[in-house]
């Protein structure tokens, strides 16, 4: 009998120490012991910007806000642009979904589907703080899904040197597809058969559509216009720009070349204010900015605007809304247009497009556009836009490669996907 007790007694001392031992071991991935013994709350936040000034910079706001708030650190992840959505929504499928997330506006509809994306309508969001349709960029039917941290527009950010070495009047606000094109074959040079300088590195198709009244999907998301004329001259214009006018290059001339602008191998790039502070520090030319020039709509652009979301499987659900009030009207604002030169969304701040860090001669061509209202929603939030969005890319891609008939190919895409998705 008093073997069976002693040996009870064993065992149970050592599940008692086994089970002490496992739990101090398998504590969360976001929570760490500080040095008084509590417990620190580590947010994940998936980002694209993994440059190394951006990221830097994007640091000291995360700095800042751990000061303010003892006790929650923020642990940025990163994922390529283009793969970024498939990687959120593996890591949420897996178990390992961050607690903030970075959203493309075209993935704003399939997220808010799938329910990987937390519902903050209830939260006491400080909505007088922002400008006028800012939080609307964040809602899907009527629901808030993300808050926004900047807004902007993409402009076209130029080489003066090259200008000016090449004796090309520097464009102007109201310049147009003809006048850039114009400017972009003097700005090009060929070598002995090789071309060494591109008029532009590359003219994003989705700028070009919204500079000629061109889209994807109506805004209401109910009509197909991948086959309108409006869209088939954008993805003409785009191809010719290789193809036929050579000033900008192919996918097998861009192999094992990156960064042409920076590097003063191409005299254009599509820019944002998230790339004023790259270019300030890293290029050793005279560098603007003007808007996009105009097609048949004039000079429209897309809205570039970053909304940030909580993922719905986290579990700190509190200091995750902490962070992105900080992030989207505290403290937050008013440090980025200091150092990122991220547009503020904020009332308070809506005077520093032109003086905030890094910016151009020309700013306040951005903030003429964004006052009048020249940017029109890139996306429509529905469920399937990414989706026929990742259709349009391949094929337009295709165009580009073997120099195809865009109405044709257009054509064949966009009857494809009405009847796939049953849209008009």
């Amino acid at each position: 009998m008093r073997k069976k007790k002693g040996l009870g007694v064993l065992l149970l001392t050592l599940v008692f120490v086994l089970s002490a031992f496992l739990s101090g071991c398998s504590g969360s991935k976001s929570e760490t012991s500080s040095s008084n013994g509590s417990k620190d709350v580590t947010l994940r936040i998936l980002t694209w910007n993994n440059n190394p000034e951006g990221t830097k910079l994007e640091g000291e706001i995360f700095k800042e806000f751990e000061k303010e708030n003892p006790g929650i650190k923020v642990k940025p992840v990163y994922a390529p642009y283009d793969k970024y959505n498939d990687k959120f929504l593996t890591m949420s499928a897996g178990g390992d979904q961050p607690d903030l997330v970075w959203l493309q506006p075209s993935s704003m509809g399939q997220f808010v589907s799938k329910g990987v994306l937390m519902d903050l309508s209830d939260k006491n969001i400080n909505k007088d703080e922002y400008m006028p349709n800012v939080l609307e960029l964040g809602q899907v039917d009527g629901k808030q899904y993300a808050l926004i941290r900047d807004a902007s527009t993409q402009m076209i950010g130029y080489n003066k040197d090259m200008f000016d070495a090449a004796g090309v009047p520097y464009p102007k606000d109201d310049w147009t597809w003809d006048d850039f094109l114009a400017a972009a074959q003097k700005l090009t040079k060929v070598e002995n058969g090789k071309t060494v300088q591109f008029g532009i590195e590359g003219f994003y198709l989705s700028t070009l559509l919204s500079s000629n009244g061109g889209a994807i999907v109506s805004p209401d998301g109910k009509k197909v216009l991948i086959d309108s004329p409006e869209t088939i001259e954008a993805v003409t214009f785009a191809r010719d720009l290789m193809n036929k006018y050579n000033v900008q290059p192919t996918s097998a001339q861009s192999q094992g070349m990156s960064n042409l602008f920076l590097t003063g191998k191409a005299a254009m790039r599509i820019t944002g204010p998230w790339d004023w502070a790259e270019y300030n520090k890293n290029v050793k030319f005279k560098w603007d900015i003007v808007p996009i020039p105009a097609g048949k709509a004039g000079n429209i652009s897309p809205a570039a605007y970053l909304p940030i979301g909580i993922g719905k499987n986290t579990k700190h659900s509190e200091e995750a809304f902490k962070l992105l009030e900080f992030l989207t009207t505290g403290k937050g604002q008013d440090i980025q247009a200091k150092i990122i030169s991220a547009v503020p969304t904020v009332k308070r701040n809506s005077d520093q497009i032109t003086t905030m860090s890094n910016a151009p001669e020309n700013a306040e061509a951005l903030a003429t556009i964004l006052q009048e209202g020249k940017t029109v929603m890139p996306a429509p939030y529905i469920p399937e836009y990414a989706e026929i969005e990742s259709k349009f890319t391949p094929v337009t891609d295709n165009i580009n490669l073997k120099n195809l008939d865009p109405a044709k190919e257009l054509k064949k895409l966009a009857d494809q996907i009405r009847k796939e998705y049953k849209l008009k």
